[in-house]
């Protein structure tokens, strides 16, 4: 059960240089800083999350890739209105096989629910997508289109 006195996860996803965007995550007191590469898809994941999710998915998972290492982002939803986060780090790539899926730390677990999650995902997008526009995220982001398709997915959902 969420604790409607705890402050609410706030998310703040910033294309950096060419192929790198800094994620930070905060609830309360805590909060867990990563740093993604473009050699994965990662705002891509973040919006495919939080649709399946909406849509009564029991749990998500998205991959922060760094280099070397990466987060895990691990999204479970025990009533298809709550959340629990869970934030994984791995010292090298899990998603490639390079460390086992049971060789990480814990960095970062909170509460929340799904819509606040699911709503703090479309913000950062919507504010990428007007900030950078669909040619200047290609640029940044090198291998990867602006998700438009899951973008309006999830604006659909959340009836934005």
């Amino acid at each position: 059960m969420i604790d409607k006195n705890v402050m609410a996860l706030r998310i703040n996803y910033n294309l950096g240089d060419h192929g790198w965007a800094d994620v930070h995550m905060n609830h309360g007191h805590q909060g867990v800083d990563m740093t993604v590469s473009y050699l994965h898809d990662t705002l891509a994941e973040f919006i495919t999350a939080a649709n399946l999710l909406l849509k009564g998915a029991p749990d998500a998972k998205v991959i922060a890739m760094d280099e070397p290492g990466e987060h895990l982002v691990h999204l479970t939803s025990p009533d298809r209105t709550s959340l629990v986060i869970e934030i994984r780090w791995f010292k090298d790539r899990a998603s490639w096989d390079l460390v086992t899926e049971k060789e990480f730390e814990v960095v970062f677990k909170c509460d929340d629910t799904i819509l606040n999650f699911s709503t703090e995902i479309f913000n950062n997008a919507k504010r990428i997508l007007d900030k950078h526009g669909m040619q200047g995220y290609k640029e940044k982001w090198i291998k990867h289109d602006f998700p438009m398709g899951e973008y309006n997915r999830l604006k659909s959902l959340l009836k934005k």
